[in-house]
């Protein structure tokens, strides 16, 4: 038992830190970013990968019901595990399906029901998953269990992994992956054994096939490990990677042909676009800033244990220098790729936000564990960097508030209950975003009527049967980058022109919609 806590205990004790974090913010997880709920959609919608279909194509002044919203976030009973039905929403939308297959399944065990429970599960479990990767990984390329510890909790409760894990989306399984691929790498360069080779295959197979973005660290990483073999001269071994790295590839394009059609687009997410963003130079400097502090503030811990450390093992530099420093080929291969990819992702990103680099965070809180290992060897400051690693990491953990729990959906939720019994109205010409954006607050109401056109016939037939209602709920989609970008005042007064109501009060604001209550005199 004594032989079991000293091997194991430290990774427990980390995952253990790591679940009661999760499940403290995931409590309090109030509503979903778009993309979540594209995510359950595009996961459970039987082959309807956007709201608008689920209308035929044109949802314009018709009536969507609650069930056919629901529908659309769930799997119904016969079509449980209906993974053709996954892959052709994903051919629609610009993602490789991996993910969304694990969330079907998921979700397939309760048919009918629409959770965060269950998209917050399967994220937990990968999450631990990527923390005990970060384990095996820091361990391996320093041989510390201790030093190991510190960066799984250095990573398992920052900030930026938290928020890895509540959003429901495929950047926690990239995130896994990426990790993962980084230790079959440093294994191969520590003690490469042939089993290795077809694993990271797979694992490169199993990452594009998640996210596209994972190609960006893979190829660094390959590219490290090729050009470290050749400088030592082992050309077989350096060839033999490289096959199975683009064997990787090529799995891709058999298992999802439609790959090559997304890469190729010209849509917000695909090569276009990114290209697009690689031209535009006058963004460098604004991106980089944005990506470069959303790091350091999302691994705050990291990179104050790492300095903290780092400076204590300058001090003590004598009495380290005959030790083995830990900064191995392996240690550089794995970690340095993340520099260059935070760069080429941050410039060519679609939007500015930090998830598109989540995969590569863990390596920040390795890299920070190099002199934390080295440190570590002195019996004198042993304890202190322990302690000092620990109370860091759970005084961010608690300071620092991950993202996408959306707190303030708890009013927005409050105020449709409040009004559900009257009209609702979307003010939308035919795009799904702000639709599905305001999707929870939609699903409060028994059907939503929408309609382009705020003088529409329709949209006056259809108010004609509640002539004994005094007020009606209005969404109005605002946004011009997104959607249909209505002006809310032009379509407010239309809106009372043509209809029985006299007045509008604002209830809340979304990213792409405003909601307003009419009422009559």
């Amino acid at each position: 038992m004594r032989k079991l806590l000293q091997r194991w205990g430290a990774l427990a004790l980390v995952l253990l830190l790591t679940t009661l974090g999760c499940l403290w913010y995931a409590r309090q997880k109030s509503g979903l970013f778009i993309d979540e709920i594209y995510t359950y959609g595009l996961s459970n919608s039987h082959f309807a990968p956007y709201l608008t279909d689920v209308a035929g194509g044109d949802a314009r002044d018709g009536v969507l019901t609650r069930q056919q919203l629901f529908d659309y976030l769930t799997v119904g009973e016969d079509e449980r595990f209906d993974f053709a039905s996954v892959v052709y929403n994903q051919t629609q939308d610009v993602h490789p399906p991996l993910y969304y297959w694990l969330l079907n399944a998921v979700c397939s065990l309760t048919p009918g029901v629409f959770s965060y429970r269950s998209g917050l599960l399967l994220d937990l479990v990968i999450y631990l998953v990527a923390v005990a990767l970060v384990y095996a990984l820091a361990w391996t390329l320093y041989e510390d269990r201790l030093a190991a510890a510190v960066a799984a909790l250095l990573y398992g409760l920052s900030a930026a992994g938290l928020s890895t894990m509540l959003m429901i989306r495929m950047y926690v399984l990239m995130t896994a992956l990426s990790v993962l691929l980084a230790y079959l790498a440093a294994k191969l360069m520590k003690q490469p054994k042939r089993l290795y080779y077809p694993m990271f295959c797979l694992t490169l197979f199993l990452g594009l096939m998640t996210q596209y973005y994972f190609v960006f660290y893979a190829f660094f990483l390959c590219a490290g490990y090729v050009l470290w073999r050749l400088w030592r001269r082992e050309w077989k071994q350096a060839l033999c990677f490289a096959l199975w790295a683009f064997a990787g590839v090529g799995l891709l394009v058999l298992a999802f042909p439609a790959c090559l059609d997304q890469l190729f687009a010209e849509k917000l997410v695909s090569g276009g676009n990114a290209v697009e963003n690689l031209t535009a130079f006058g963004q460098y400097p604004e991106r980089l800033y944005y990506f470069l502090r959303s790091t350091i503030h999302g691994m705050h811990a990291a990179v104050l244990v790492g300095w903290a450390a780092l400076v204590a093992a300058l001090l003590k530099f004598r009495q380290l220098k005959k030790e083995k420093n830990g900064a191995s080929p392996a240690t550089l291969a794995v970690t340095l790729p993340a520099f260059p990819t935070l760069v080429v992702v941050a410039v060519i990103s679609p939007v500015v936000e930090l998830r598109y680099v989540y995969n590569i965070l863990p390596f920040f809180a390795v890299l920070a564990a190099l002199p934390v290992a080295l440190v570590l060897r002195l019996p004198e400051t042993r304890r202190a960097l322990l302690a000092a690693a620990v109370l860091v990491t759970l005084w961010q953990a608690r300071a620092v508030v991950p993202d996408y729990l959306y707190l303030e959906y708890r009013d927005y939720n409050a105020a449709a209950e409040a009004h559900s019994a009257a009209p609702c109205l979307y003010l939308d010409d035919n795009y799904f975003a702000p639709l599905t954006e305001d999707l929870e607050q939609l699903l409060y109401f028994d059907e939503v009527f929408v309609t382009g056109d705020p003088a529409s016939p329709a949209l006056k037939t259809y108010l004609e049967g509640f002539d004994d209602a005094r007020e009606a709920v209005v969404y109005i989609d605002v946004s011009a980058f997104w959607s249909s970008g209505f002006d809310a005042q032009e379509t407010l007064a239309a809106l009372l022109e043509q209809t029985d109501f006299t007045s509008a009060r604002h209830l809340y604001t979304t990213g792409l919609s405003e909601t307003y209550l009419l009422t009559k005199e």
